[in-house]
């Protein structure tokens, strides 16, 4: 094994990973498609849009899905759909993207946040119920990093108490549970396709449900252009096209031609691309399972297929004691290693200033529920998602490169070799 490269030794993975011939086709036909529709001018709007909803739908197995110009609308479109008075809660993860949660109080809700399982990182269906009260209109789910909740859990809690179950899918397109796509699981699915998502439009985002009720509610919000397809119930808003303009609740998130032209392309090689990640990142974690001091990623009984968005692994504090994580990355990256703390902003939200600092918060205007109703976020209540912040390492995903065991078999080296001379490191 050497002296690590940190100190001055040779790097371990030498071998370059080859491109996937799958990513270059791709992204050839998006290159196609999105030329063939500025040259037809349909640059604002186009029959695209409408092809890649139903296409989604069919690929989730739902009723209705709307594109909308990114995964932060679905959410704001979700939580507008089930949030009737002020100060309503939603019970959501306290491990997520910020903006999986500002949107609830955007819809002039209040989020209620729940601790995480330590080997999915999902909300803990176990620590749900106690956060239930009268208020509480809906669970928020997110499928971290590509791994589903235990949704039957979730489900059973909400159908108790008569909550909406909404799927901040973002992570997971393509992914299963129990032989069901996320998306499909709850009462309302939002998917974000930006561009470091497992299908990506550039930026854009799906709305997925079986509601008739939620799907135009989410019209409602910020699509005016669709009003002529709505119920009676909303009648009084549309107004007619010669004299009285369309009135809609005051935003506008149509997608982008373009970015549902990639995102079409995208969804013919998800499955395929998916799967060729799982067959890397499933090498890599059977190896580690087998170096001590480290540990693959969890995968629970009842995912059926899965997507990594991010490919955390584990590590251990405690063989690496004296050992910052973040000295343990730096080794690997020297020895050649794509690795890194993760996804940027994934602390406890309980440590935010966003939702913790209020007293001159530049929201004040269109957040002065929340900031006059200011819950108590308190870091001490939610100790595992505090715990495992500093017992993951991610690595590159290796979605777009050919599968290849002498390349991974060095990327096991390198962890090998940290593992075994971890006191040059102190």
């Amino acid at each position: 094994m050497g002296i690590l490269a940190i100190n001055g030794g040779k790097k371990t993975v030498i071998k370059n990973p080859v491109k996937s011939a799958l990513f270059d086709e791709m992204v050839h036909q998006q290159e196609e498609y999105v030329v063939k529709l500025l040259r037809k001018r349909e640059i604002s709007a186009s029959p695209v849009v409408k092809e890649l909803e139903q296409q989604w739908a069919e690929y989730t197995k739902t009723k209705y899905c709307i594109a909308m110009n990114n995964g932060t609308a679905t959410l704001h479109s979700a939580f507008f759909s089930v949030i009737k008075e002020p100060g309503d809660e939603i019970i959501t993860s306290v491990h997520t993207w910020h903006l999986g949660v500002t949107p609830i109080i955007c819809a002039g809700g209040i989020p209620v946040f729940c601790d995480i399982d330590g080997l999915t990182l999902n909300i803990d269906p176990a620590k749900i119920e106690e956060k239930i009260t009268s208020r509480t209109k809906a669970i928020c789910v997110t499928h971290c990093y590509g791994h589903p909740a235990d949704m039957d859990a979730i489900n059973t809690i909400a159908k108790k108490h008569n909550l909406v179950v909404i799927e901040d899918a973002s992570h997971s397109h393509g992914c299963e549970y129990k032989g069901k796509k996320t998306g499909s699981l709850g009462d309302i699915g939002c998917f974000s396709l930006q561009g470091s998502k497992l299908m990506t439009g550039g930026e854009a985002g799906l709305l997925t449900t079986n509601s008739v009720d939620y799907y135009e509610s989410s019209i409602f919000l910020g699509h005016y252009e669709r009003f002529s397809i709505l119920s009676s119930k909303y009648d009084r808003y549309k107004g007619n096209t010669e004299t009285v303009p369309f009135m809609n609740a005051g935003y506008k998130y149509r997608i982008h031609p373009f970015a549902a032209a990639m995102a079409l392309v995208e969804l013919k090689y998800l499955d395929e691309r998916n799967a060729l990640q799982i067959k890397n990142c499933s090498y890599i974690s059977n190896g580690l399972d087998k170096i001590e001091g480290f540990a693959g990623a969890c995968v629970a009984p009842y995912v059926t297929r899965l997507g990594w968005l991010n490919f955390l692994i584990r590590f251990s504090p405690e063989y690496f004691k004296g050992i910052p994580r973040l000295k343990i990355i730096e080794a690997l990256r020297a020895e050649g290693v794509d690795a890194s703390p993760g996804r940027p902003g994934y602390i406890p939200l309980v440590r935010q200033a966003m939702l913790t600092d209020i007293e001159n918060h530049p929201g004040r205007a269109i957040w002065h529920y929340f900031i006059r109703n200011h819950p108590e976020y308190r870091v001490e209540d939610f100790p595992v998602a505090e715990k495992v912040l500093f017992e993951r390492i991610a690595i590159s995903p290796m979605r777009d490169i050919e599968f290849d065991p002498e390349y991974l078999e060095q990327i096991l080296d390198a962890f090998r070799k940290i593992s075994k001379h971890k006191k040059e490191l102190v």
